[in-house]
C-alpha cells in the first residue's frame, strides 16, 4: 500500500513538473530561445566569440524561417477551415431544400428546431472543453 502511495506521488509529482516545464517554455519569446540555444551550444562546445556570433546568426534565421513556415501552415489551415465550412454550409442547404419537398411545414419547422438543439450542444461541448 506504501509503495502505491508513493508511485501516485511520484507520477504526481513528476506531472505537475512537465507542465511547469511547459508553461515555462511556452513563455520565452523567439529572441530569448536564440539566446538560450546560442549560450548551452557555447558552453557545450566551447566556442569563441566569432563563433558564437555566426550560431547566433544562424539560429535567428532558422528561427525566422521556423516562424514563416508555422504562419503559412497556419493560414492554409484557416483557409481549407473556411472552405470546409462553406462547402458544409452549401450541402445543409441542399438538404433543407429536399426535406422541405418531403415534410409538411410543421415537421420542417420541428426538423428546424432540432437542428438547432444540435447545434447549441455543440457550441456548448466546445465551449465545455475550452475550460
Amino acid at each position: 500500500m506504501k509503495k502505491l502511495a508513493l508511485v501516485i506521488t511520484l507520477l504526481v509529482t513528476l506531472g505537475v513538473s512537465a507542465q511547469e516545464r511547459k508553461e515555462k517554455r511556452k513563455n520565452i519569446t523567439p529572441e530569448e530561445r536564440v539566446e538560450k540555444r546560442t549560450e548551452r551550444i557555447t558552453e557545450k562546445l566551447g566556442l569563441d566569440e566569432t563563433q558564437k556570433k555566426k550560431v547566433k546568426e544562424i539560429f535567428e534565421a532558422q528561427q525566422k524561417e521556423n516562424m514563416a513556415t508555422k504562419e503559412a501552415l497556419k493560414a492554409e489551415r484557416e483557409k481549407a477551415r473556411a472552405e470546409m465550412k462553406e462547402k458544409m454550409t452549401k450541402q445543409h442547404e441542399e438538404l433543407k431544400a429536399k426535406l422541405k419537398t418531403v415534410l409538411t411545414d410543421e415537421q420542417f419547422k420541428k426538423w428546424e428546431a432540432m437542428q438547432n438543439e444540435n447545434i447549441e450542444k455543440v457550441k456548448e461541448k466546445r465551449k465545455e472543453k475550452r475550460e
